[in-house]
């Protein structure tokens, strides 16, 4: 997966390195994404297919960044499964 975050990296020039995002960053694309969200259903009932497919994409390459920090943080044990000696 870090090879994946090293590929999103160009997009995130301006955050810096996967190895530093941070809880503002990520809140910064989440916010995005509500925007994003917000403009693609004003969009569709405009009938603006341009705008709206532009702002899928954008929205897609976020929630792809944001999957891939998501996937490369280290897994922390449930308490089920420490409780019951799991994983």
């Amino acid at each position: 997966m870090q090879q994946h975050l090293m590929q999103m990296q160009p997009m995130m020039a301006t955050y810096g390195s996967p190895n530093q995002v941070t809880t503002d960053i990520i809140q910064q694309y989440l916010d995005e994404n509500k925007q994003l969200i917000l403009a693609i259903l004003e969009n569709q009932n405009s009938g603006k297919a341009d705008e709206c497919a532009e702002n899928q994409a954008k929205l897609q390459r976020n929630l792809m960044y944001l999957a891939a920090i998501a996937d490369s943080q280290p897994q922390v044990p449930t308490i089920a499964q420490v409780y019951i000696g799991i994983g």
